[in-house]
């Protein structure tokens, strides 16, 4: 905050010459400084920790993400996303061939103690009560008898009555066989791809909250890491709200002041305790909204992915308008609505398979 009214304040003392001059200099100079960095981590960790400070806010972003994710495993404010985890990992033991006769023991017990605090916070959903009860049966009625897995039997066995569902539809794993078959063609699906391009201008209509909450929907199918699903989706669907917000990433001025609907995706640190999964939410988000959009066009509606810079004035001002924690990050925005019928969209060119596949020997 202190940085930016400085630079404010110069700004209006010093001609825009010398501004312009001044930032070229500095330039040049953290070219030259980056080149030489990067022949070595060591220096380029030692860039970033004296030169520059662009990654200080994904620092501790993780850090505080990896805080509130061991805080939810001591019962403190407790989430699914462990409990979302194992049972993943039980379902893909399940599907194994071979089937192990024993797996799971080395979170077998960590799940059951897990999903106790979980069930007593009454933080899962019922349909994360009804995937949970239904792998569990399958796991235990599968998995050979040990003395882990015994005592991780009797515990469940002890919970049983908070698991009470009204759902009884068995939700383990299943045949793909089961599954119903794609009655989309090849063609039909390309020309929905085809048609989909990123619109700008859109019709002062309101968008349906039902059409926008069906898409979300679908793409809440989308694959994700150990199914943890770490994100959420912040609406926007009043207009003026809408335009508000979408004008705060770079890239969208002079067409925000159009924006009937604005999406901001937002990912959760704090569903990962290690550093290396933090670009988790980056590639889980983008799995979820690139079935969004699809979804959209199926609805008449259009859409635009809106790049989110990771600047730290941007970033303080997002979290304040969505009340963000600071393991939480802001991946994308979407903006949503009625394409105009005149709205012109930008050709942009495709690389075909030729220019994209690698067949390494």
């Amino acid at each position: 905050m202190f940085k930016d009214s400085v630079k404010g304040n110069l700004k209006k003392i010093l001609p825009r010459s010398l501004i312009n001059w001044l930032q070229a200099v500095r330039t040049r100079i953290d070219i030259q400084v980056a080149i030489v960095a990067a022949r070595a981590p060591w220096r380029s960790a030692l860039y970033y920790s004296l030169y520059s400070g662009e990654f200080r806010r994904e620092m501790h972003s993780v850090l505080q993400a990896r805080s509130r994710y061991y805080e939810s495993q001591s019962g403190q404010s407790p989430n699914s996303f462990l409990l979302r985890r194992n049972i993943h990992r039980l379902e893909k033991g399940l599907i194994m061939r071979p089937r192990r006769d024993i797996f799971g023991e080395g979170y077998i017990n960590e799940t059951i103690h897990y999903l106790e605090v979980c069930l007593n916070a009454s933080c899962l959903s019922e349909t994360e009560v009804s995937w949970t009860q239904s792998v569990l049966a399958d796991y235990f009625t599968s998995v050979q008898s040990s003395h882990v897995i015994e005592r991780a039997r009797v515990a469940y066995d002890a919970i049983s009555e908070l698991l009470a569902s009204g759902d009884t539809v068995d939700k383990g794993p299943f045949a793909h066989s089961s599954l119903a078959p794609a009655t989309v063609s090849l063609e039909d699906f390309k020309a929905l791809c085809v048609s989909r391009h990123s619109v700008r201008w859109f019709e002062p209509r309101t968008v349906p909250r039902g059409l926008i909450d069906v898409a979300i929907d679908i793409a809440a199918t989308a694959p994700s890491a150990c199914n943890r699903q770490p994100f959420k989706f912040y609406v926007f669907d009043d207009p003026a709200r809408a335009q508000e917000i979408g004008a705060i990433p770079m890239g969208t001025a002079g067409f925000s002041h159009n924006f009937q609907s604005v999406i901001v995706v937002v990912g959760d640190l704090s569903a990962y305790p290690f550093e290396k999964d933090r670009h988790i939410i980056y590639i889980d988000s983008g799995l979820a909204v690139m079935q969004l959009q699809l979804a959209l066009e199926t609805q008449g509606l259009g859409s635009c992915a809106i790049n989110w810079p990771d600047i730290e004035r941007h970033e303080r001002r997002m979290a304040r308008e969505l009340d963000l924690e600071p393991y939480q990050r802001p991946v994308m925005l979407l903006a949503v609505g009625y394409p105009q019928k005149d709205a012109l969209v930008p050709y942009s060119a495709k690389k075909t398979a030729a220019d994209l596949i690698e067949r390494p020997k």
